[in-house]
Order: structure tokens, then sequence, then C-alpha cells
């Protein structure tokens, strides 16, 4: 895949949009900003080998078998009656393609069309799973997993009809609705964690993730991100740490850690290179700041690895 290539080329980790995921469906309609993928062991697919990160959320559910993957470096094993939602800016990389009994689905979408939809500005209580700073593993009942790929299967059946009903953009939104609620439910039913009432402050996190994972690699400038945004710095770190716990500065910080770490694995590339790709002035300033956030220099961390 072209993903695959440009990985090889590079050895960075590459951005894969939700628009070229189109790859994925023998469809040639999808609403842009969202896309809704059914993988059973009789439509195998190619998957990505290489770490990448993605502009859009995506929720994953295994109905049987399993599937593996590293999200930041860490593994993850969905198994069956299992969810994961994953923010856009986690890096994530399939250790292997699911085995050949693995019946699983994944709805992706974009801040922008979720925000598109209006939901945000009438039920922000209702969707804090989506401002956790890293990845949601939701272990379900058989019946909730059933009925939420019905869902699902729904969705997708929606989303690929815009040639037989004239108002599919519409319905499409509907359906997508419906499916966050339904998620938002399983979330409060499944979760430990506590109903959480947040303000309309979440446009703006949503929008600060989005650009991170496009600009993370050449801008660790706060301001950069505030301008885009049409805010100061101070009142984005405050409603970014607010939202989610977590600073954007942090933010910033660690996602470049997770990419300078990728980058080291690969040992064709000179310490030099990494900080180059990275954008950093020299080798002095990026072995500075990886040590002050890793408490290793690169070096170290690449003998470790």
């Amino acid at each position: 895949m072209k993903a695959n290539a440009a990985m090889k080329a590079t050895s960075a980790v590459y951005l894969y949009p939700l628009k070229d995921m189109n790859d994925y469906s023998d469809h040639s309609w999808n609403m842009e900003g969202l896309r809704v993928f059914l993988s059973r062991p009789e439509h195998k697919k190619d998957f990505i080998q290489y770490p990448f990160r993605s502009d859009s959320y995506w929720v994953a559910l295994v109905l049987n078998g399993s599937l593996t993957i590293q999200l930041n470096g860490e593994e993850q094993v969905i198994n069956e009656n299992s969810m994961l939602i994953i923010p856009p800016h986690v890096v994530r990389q399939f250790d292997e393609a699911p085995n050949n009994t693995c019946n699983a689905a994944c709805v992706a979408f974009t801040p922008d069309f979720m925000l598109d939809t209006g939901l945000s500005q009438r039920h922000i209580d209702l969707f804090e799973y989506l401002f956790n700073s890293h990845s949601t593993h939701l272990r379900l009942a058989s019946e909730d997993a059933s009925r939420f790929l019905t869902m699902i299967t729904m969705l997708q059946e929606k989303n690929f009809s815009r040639e037989h009903h004239p108002f599919a953009t519409e319905v499409v939104r509907h359906f997508f609705n419906v499916f966050q609620f339904e998620l938002a439910g399983l979330y409060h039913k499944h979760s430990n964690q506590k109903k959480a009432v947040h303000d309309h402050k979440e446009e703006i996190v949503w929008r600060f993730l989005g650009l991170l994972s496009k600009h993370v690699k050449s801008e660790r400038n706060l301001l950069f991100y505030a301008n885009r945004l049409y805010v100061t710095p101070k009142y984005l770190t405050q409603t970014v740490k607010k939202l989610t716990g977590k600073t954007a500065g942090k933010y910033i910080d660690e996602l470049v850690i997770v990419e300078a770490k990728n980058l080291l694995r690969d040992p064709a590339l000179t310490i030099a290179q990494v900080a180059d790709l990275l954008y950093f002035s020299d080798q002095f300033f990026f072995s500075k700041f990886f040590k002050r956030y890793t408490g290793i220099t690169p070096s170290v961390y690449r003998k470790s690895v």
C-alpha cells in the first residue's frame, strides 16, 4: 500500500489520513470525515505494518478472535466482545493482520466530522471518552457487543448509499448521532470512570488534537497551535488541561518523544538524522530534549531496544 511505501522511504511516523482509507473498501463513495469497516475472515485486506498516526478517532470492536495493536509503543490485545477507542494523536502499529478467525468492525471519524453533526454543542457531557489522554479499552457483555455491531452495520450501509438516496448526507449524520449515543451508553455502562460534565471548550480540544496529529513533527511551539485556533497559548493550555488533565505543552512534548523513539528504533538512521527529521536545530539540542523527558540519552535508548 501507499502508506507502507512512504514509511519505508522516510522511516518517520506516517500520517495516514482518513480520506486515504478508501483502499480498504470497494465502494466509490464515503461521506467526508467518516469511514466504516467490517473485517471478516473471508474479506482479508493488507494491514499497515509500520507505525502510523491518523487524523481520526477509531472505534474498534472485536466479535470473534483477537486483534493485536501497538499504541504509542504499548501492546494492546482486543479480544472477543472488546472495544477500543483510539484518539487521533496516538501512534498505532499492527503487530500482524487479524487472525483467520477474527471478526471485527471499525468506525473512524475526524473531529471536524463530529463537530459538524452538532452533537458537541448539545450533549458535551456524554462524550467524555473523546477527551481521554490515551486509548480506552472496554470489555462488553456479549449482548451489548452484538447490538453495537448491528448499529455499526447500519451506519456502514447508509454511508455507501448516496446514489440510491437523495438525502444520503442527512441520513448518515442521523445514524452517526445514534451511533455516538450508543457508544456513550456503552462507555458509561462498562467503564469505571465517573460521569463528568464539561463546558463547550471541547471544540478547542478536538481541533487541537487534529492539528497535533498533522504538525507535531515540525511544530513544537504552543503559539503555532494557539494561533491556528485563534486563542492565546495560556487559554489553550488551560482548556486542554481542564478537559483532559494534561496541558497542551505536555501533549506536544510526549508526542515528539513517541516520534523520536520510533525513529531511533531504525538502525539505518543516525541520531543526527533523527534530530533533522524532527526539525531540531542540531543533534545536541535533540539529545538534551530527549534526556529531559526520558531520563536517558538517545544513544542509550537505542541500545536498550
